[in-house]
C-alpha cells in the first residue's frame, strides 16, 4: 500500500507530507500511529492531518483499497497498523473472530443506542448509512415506468439488462440487499427471488461508484447503492433520483477499530476518541459522510422502510461467500 507520513511540528505549526515506501520503520518511533483507512481517501487524509495537529503525533497512513474481506483481513493482520478506520460491522465481526482487534469504548460514543454498538466494545460505530436504489429518470420515461422504490419491482420485464451493481462480494449495499431479503422473508423466499433478479442479466461491477456512474451516464438505469451515495449523486445531477429501499432495509454501519498487532495503544485510543470530536464530525460532515448521531438526530422516514433489527453477524459475516454464492446461483 502506498504510505503517507503525516508530521506536526508543534513549534512550528507546519504539517509535512512526504512519500515514504523508503523510510519504513521495524518499531514505530514514540508518539507515531498506523492508521489504515478505508474511507474516502481526501476524508481520511483530512480527518489524519487534523488529528496530527492537535495532537502532535506522526501518522503514517495507508489507503485500504476495496478487495475481498479475506484479503483485507490477512493484510490487516499480517501489518502493524494500529487503527482501522472505515470497515463494515460485519468486517470488523470477522476480524475480532481471528482475534485482531482490542476492545476500547470511547467515551464519545456514549449516546450512541446500544443497538449500534458492539456489546464486547471490539470497534466503535462513526456512520450508519441505508440501501438505495439510484434511477436515471431520463430512462425511466422511456422505459414507460416509475422509479423504482422497492425490490419487487427490479423484476419488471422492461428492466431486463437495466440493473447495476457492485460485486457483493466487497460488502456494501449490494450485499446487504442479499442479507435483508434473506432474513426478511426466508431462505426458499428470498433465493426465489435471487433467481428472478439473475434472469434480468444484472451487472456487476467491481465499485459502487461505477456502478453510479453507468446510471449517470444512461447506460444503465437502476443501481443498487447506498443511500448516501445516491443521495449525492442525486444532489449533483436532477435527472437522478434516490430512493431507500422500502420492502427489506438495513443498517450499514461504518466503524473504526483498534488493531492488535499495532504498537502504539495509546495513540490508538487516542484516534478513536477525536472521531467523536466536533472537529473530526464536521470534517465527515464537510466530505459527505454523516456522524451516526446526526442521522439519528433527523426525523427519518423509517416507517416506510422495513427494517431488519439487528443482523446476525455470526451468520452475514460467518457465511459471506456461502451466501453470495447461493444467491448468484439461484434458478
Amino acid at each position: 500500500m502506498k504510505r503517507i507520513y503525516i508530521l506536526t511540528c508543534l513549534l512550528l505549526g507546519l504539517a509535512l507530507f512526504s512519500g515514504c515506501s523508503s523510510q519504513k520503520q521495524d518499531k514505530p518511533a514514540e508518539g507515531v500511529i498506523r492508521v489504515c483507512s478505508s474511507m474516502n481517501r481526501n476524508l481520511s487524509e483530512a480527518l489524519i492531518s487534523d488529528f496530527a495537529n492537535k495532537t502532535g503525533i506522526l501518522v503514517e497512513f495507508d489507503p485500504l483499497v476495496a478487495t475481498t474481506l479475506q484479503q483485507r483481513l490477512e493484510l490487516l493482520e499480517n501489518s502493524k497498523i494500529d487503527v482501522w478506520a472505515g470497515g463494515s460491522a460485519e468486517e470488523y465481526y470477522m476480524a475480532a473472530e481471528r482475534d485482531m482487534l482490542v476492545p476500547y469504548l470511547s467515551s464519545g460514543a456514549a449516546d450512541i443506542p446500544p443497538q449500534y454498538m458492539d456489546r464486547d466494545g471490539r470497534w466503535s460505530p462513526l456512520s450508519v448509512d441505508y440501501i438505495a436504489l439510484l434511477s436515471n429518470q431520463d430512462n425511466m420515461r422511456k422505459l414507460g415506468i416509475d422509479a423504482p422504490v422497492t425490490w419487487d419491482e427490479l423484476l419488471q420485464p422492461v428492466l431486463h439488462n437495466e440493473i447495476v451493481m457492485a460485486d457483493p462480494g466487497i460488502g456494501g449495499a449490494p450485499y446487504g440487499m442479499i442479507t435483508s431479503l434473506w432474513q426478511l422473508r426466508g431462505e426458499e423466499t428470498a433465493l426465489k427471488f435471487a433467481g428472478s433478479l439473475r434472469t434480468q442479466q444484472v451487472v456487476y461491477l467491481s465499485t459502487a461508484t461505477k456502478a453510479g456512474y453507468e446510471v449517470y451516464l444512461g447506460r444503465k438505469s437502476v443501481a443498487v447503492t447506498s443511500l448516501h451515495h445516491a443521495q449525492a449523486l442525486e444532489k449533483e445531477h436532477r435527472f437522478l433520483y434516490a430512493a431507500p429501499v422500502r420492502d427489506g432495509n438495513k443498517n450499514m454501519i461504518t466503524a473504526a477499530a483498534i488493531l492488535k498487532n499495532g504498537e502504539n495503544k495509546k495513540a490508538a485510543e487516542r484516534f478513536v476518541d477525536y472521531l467523536y470530536s466536533k472537529e473530526a464530525q464536521q470534517i465527515m460532515r464537510e466530505y459527505g459522510m454523516k456522524p451516526l448521531l446526526d442521522g439519528l438526530r433527523e426525523k427519518r422516514k423509517t416507517d416506510e422502510l422495513r427494517l431488519i433489527p439487528n443482523d446476525d453477524l455470526r451468520w452475514t459475516a460467518g457465511q459471506k461467500q456461502e451466501l453470495i454464492r447461493a444467491w448468484l446461483n439461484a434458478k
